[in-house]
């Protein structure tokens, strides 16, 4: 009894470790399934909290930050962000305390201590597995690390690093307590030390007594294994909602096992599928069999990860797309071993890529369409206005001729009236040639080639206005310039901005004794803003949206004279120069009319 006490608590010391094993090898495949799962995702988007905040060590990464359209802040988290919350918050049954490490960390608190950086060391010489008992703040732990070996979707942080596909990056491991193991065990020890003790004393009551408190034992394996079994249940239900599923292929044997959600994928009854790498290629699209063999049998040959994209073809015909990846281990002596990998199913990924493809190539056809049908479009409205003014000049010339000819010839005979009204017959005459021209010159503004140069604005505005002053002998006109930075644009049509809005200006400044107009501007970021300011009669800001539409007039004509499509001209040309365009303005107090140009020094063209 004696030696058959020493023997048993020795094998439950042993069967302790093991147990405590298996429950760290479930912890850290489960982490090893939810890290390939969001990895494969590129990361996954979670709301900006200040638990979790934007990770500093993702400022490289495109699209960190996002915000939904009803404007919901959402931030990125990597696989190692997502197990550390996940290992500081949701600790296991055993109290159990996952670690993401490496030689080379993103992240400080990643750093390795020494038993950790040890076990990397022994990564980096082909070990795939490296455990010990240690004394952890005084509690004895079971520490068991695996390798985490870089794949493709890695890169997308860790690019900077210079790791390869296929490299170790690191290792994933969990810190296990083994006081609830131990405790468990000292206690059954303990029982069967009192019922050999008692099986001394009274015999066969004793061998009762300790067949008791075996069965006891039994129970407190069976409630160990049960709580083994519900780790092994949770990773099945994440592998479920993640579409993921996990394999191993025994080379030596040809035995292939496959995880419950990879059956769901290939819609296969378990009881019907071979279990060989046969089998597996059956289950394969035909069109791909081929290609997925080489892809695989070339992984193996090369020792690098296996990493692919295939079709399934199901018994109704429909089409399925996963992705494969797999790691082969091999022999001290370099013959492979095993092969473990994942399969995920990626069908709505697939088809939401080619509707996006579809829409594309949709788009852009339309695009090109409506490009044509509005050259066209342009073209046959220039030509329009080209003929309408050719054809309406003639008969206001003739309008305007004999208009005159009654003046001059009739004089005596025209009553007051008379000449009067022929009068406004050559004001109007005059004003429709003024409006043809104007009608060209828009259209001409959207279609004239553009020579774009620097242009000194102080010097053009200058230059346009001394031109109205000089053709206004009996105004008292007054210019002030600001700072005005130069500009990239085409020197015509910026001089016709600047000679339509200061020809504003000194119409509306008419009734005022002096006329006051001021141009200047503000440098900005990306682009340059100028205006032109005058205290002229101004007009009611409700009528703002009418200022630059064509033929849009705030004042009579009576009132001032014009067109209408003065300022209409002036927003083209600033749209076309990629610019913007606004006013400013009160009844009585004057007018200011302001522009943006890109600025010179990023202006294209």
């Amino acid at each position: 009894m004696a030696g058959l006490l020493i023997w048993y608590m020795a094998g439950s010391d042993q069967q302790t470790l093991a147990i405590a094993h298996r429950e760290a090898a479930a912890y850290i495949a489960k982490d090893n399934a939810l890290r390939a799962w969001v990895t494969s995702h590129g990361g996954v988007y979670v709301p900006s909290t200040e638990r979790t905040p934007p990770n500093p060590y993702l400022d490289g990464v495109p699209d960190r930050d996002v915000e939904t359209p009803s404007g919901k802040k959402l931030t990125l988290m990597n696989s190692a962000q997502v197990l550390r919350q996940l290992h500081a918050h949701f600790a296991g049954p055993f109290g159990e305390k996952g670690r993401l490490t490496s030689l080379r960390p993103l992240n400080p608190i990643n750093a390795p201590d020494a038993w950790e950086r040890s076990a990397l060391l022994r990564f980096e010489e082909g070990a795939r597995e490296v455990s010990a008992v240690s004394d952890l703040g005084g509690v004895p732990h079971l520490r068991v690390m695996q390798p985490l070996f870089v794949e493709q979707s890695c890169l997308k942080c860790h690019g900077g690093q210079d790791y390869k596909v296929g490299d170790v990056r690191g290792g994933i491991g969990v810190s296990l307590s083994l006081e609830p193991f131990y405790a468990s065990s000292a206690r059954t020890q303990r029982n069967l030390m009192t019922g050999y003790g008692a099986g001394w004393l009274i015999g066969l009551i004793g061998i009762g007594f300790v067949a008791r408190q075996n069965r006891r034992r039994e129970i407190e394996r069976k409630v160990a294994e049960y709580i083994l079994r519900d780790s092994e249940s949770s990773l099945a239900e994440a592998q479920r909602i993640a579409h993921v599923g996990n394999w191993e292929l025994d080379l030596a044997s040809n035995g292939l096992t496959w995880s419950p959600e990879i059956f769901r994928i290939f819609e296969i009854d378990p009881q019907q599928f071979g279990a060989s790498y046969e089998a597996f290629l059956a289950a394969i699209h035909p069109d791909d069999r081929a290609m997925v063999n080489q892809a695989y049998t070339d992984s193996v040959a090369n020792r690098t990860p296996y990493d692919i994209v295939h079709r399934l073809l199901m018994k109704d015909g429909r089409i399925k797309y996963v992705n494969e990846r797999c790691e082969t281990y091999y022999g001290p002596d370099g013959k492979a071993l095993r092969s473990l990998g994942t399969v995920h199913d990626i069908t709505e990924r697939q088809r939401n890529e080619e509707r996006v493809r579809a829409l594309n190539q949709e788009l852009e056809e339309r695009v090109t369409k409506r490009t044509a049908e509005l050259e066209n479009a342009n073209k046959e409205l220039e030509a329009f206005a080209f003929s309408v003014s050719h054809d309406l000049r003639a008969p206001l010339r003739a309008i305007d001729g004999f208009s005159q000819i009654l003046v001059e010839d009739y004089e005596r005979e025209l009553d007051p009236e008379a000449r009067r009204l022929l009068g406004v017959v050559r004001q109007n005459t005059t004003r429709m040639t003024k409006l043809i021209d104007d009608i060209l010159s828009f259209s001409r503004a959207s279609r004239r080639d553009m020579e774009k140069t620097e242009i000194d604005i102080g010097a053009l505005a200058l230059s346009v206005f001394e031109e109205f002053r000089a053709a206004a002998p009996g105004r008292t006109l007054r210019l002030e310039l600001g700072e005005l930075t130069p500009a990239r644009g085409d020197q015509a049509m910026m001089r016709q901005i600047f000679t339509n809005l200061i020809s504003n200006a000194i119409k509306f400044t008419g009734p005022r004794a002096e006329a006051l107009i001021e141009v200047g501007g503000v440098v900005g970021a990306d682009e340059n803003e100028y205006y032109v300011r005058d205290n002229g009669v101004g007009f009611d800001m409700q009528y703002v949206g009418k200022l630059f539409g064509v033929f849009q007039r705030l004042h009579t004509a009576e009132e001032f004279e014009g067109t209408g499509i003065g300022l209409a001209i002036v927003k083209r040309i600033v749209t076309r120069h990629g610019g913007r365009i606004w006013a400013e303005s009160k009844l009585g107090e004057g007018t200011t009319i302001h522009f943006t140009l890109p600025r010179a020094d990023r202006a294209n063209g």
